[in-house]
């Protein structure tokens, strides 16, 4: 069994070789929800994948594509990056159109961010797996069926019935695909209508990048601090869910009020526990009514939005 130590160089060697690294994302807070059905959302990620497997250049490590935003961490030189995204959204226009789908994408722009080490790519990584599981109470990092992070660690995969564009059929294949040259996609995978995650994207480098799965859901779920800061970087309003906050909460009164009992303090010590919490961790008006019990119409004083 190899040493921490020995685990820990092999990540550095790995994030060495494969880089640079890049965060690149859309703003939802100004883009209208496009990916609004399975359908749209199938359509997506298989345009996402035809363009990544084009674009030879670039390495997708992990992905999420939510409804009115996507995010993708990646290997390469930055302007094929951009290249990508733009080939993508030009992608997606056209299907759409095919579609009779009205959609203004004048505001689905491309904002990029370089990853300078090894420990900001893991957080980055581990931040846009979660990107759902905080949007969406129905998905965990782990069943979210529109972004890398279902892949990650996920022995199951194996278990799926994959198949191969060059097994499916040239008619079958420029159907799924929406692409007249099947043959630049041949190991390009689906399962059933939906393309097989791993098939384009680099999950096998993402896991590389950790110790192993154990340093993956320990970041997962317990590195909130460097979600915080990630999430100042792209002017994300909502990075953690209720439960954390609750945890965050409790903690905040017990070192500072010597009670960690939320519903037993004062009003003035939940506002300055509120204030911590928005000011600190983007806690909405609504996610501190429900932690805190405070009047809403208190919030929207302290915090108007």
């Amino acid at each position: 069994m190899k040493t921490f130590i020995e685990k820990e160089t092999m990540c550095e060697q790995v994030f060495k070789e494969e880089g640079p690294f890049w965060h690149l994302y859309t703003d939802g807070t100004i883009m209208e929800n496009v990916f609004t059905s399975d359908e749209l959302m199938k359509n997506a990620m298989t345009a996402l994948a035809v363009e990544t497997i084009l674009n030879r250049k670039v390495k997708i490590l992990t992905f999420e594509i939510m409804r009115n935003h996507i995010h993708l961490i990646s290997a390469g030189l930055r302007d094929d990056i951009l290249k990508l995204f733009a080939d993508f959204k030009a992608r997606l226009i056209r299907i759409y159109r095919s579609m009779g789908v009205v959609v203004d994408w004048n505001k689905f722009q491309a904002s990029i961010r370089g990853i300078e080490t090894l420990k900001a790519l893991r957080n980055e990584i581990v931040y846009v797996n979660r990107n759902a599981y905080v949007a969406y109470p129905e998905f965990t990092p782990f069943n979210y069926p529109w972004g890398g992070g279902s892949a990650y660690f996920a022995s199951h995969l194996i278990l799926l019935p994959a198949r191969r564009l060059s097994d499916i059929g040239f008619n079958k294949s420029r159907q799924l695909t929406k692409f007249r040259e099947v043959k630049l996609l041949e190991n390009l995978m689906f399962v059933d209508d939906v393309v097989f995650i791993p098939s384009f994207c680099r999950i096998d480098i993402g896991e590389q990048l950790f110790r192993d799965a154990r340093n993956y859901f320990c970041l997962l779920t317990k590195n909130v601090e460097q979600f915080s800061q990630i999430a100042q970087h792209l002017s994300d309003k909502i990075f953690l869910i209720d439960e954390e906050l609750f945890a965050l909460a409790t903690k905040y009164a017990a070192d500072n009020f010597d009670n960690a009992r939320l519903m037993m303090l004062t009003p003035e010590q939940k506002i300055q526990v509120a204030k911590e919490l928005h000011n600190k961790y983007n806690a909405t008006n609504q996610q501190l009514r429900r932690t805190l019990r405070l009047e809403l119409h208190v919030l929207q004083e302290l915090f108007p939005e």
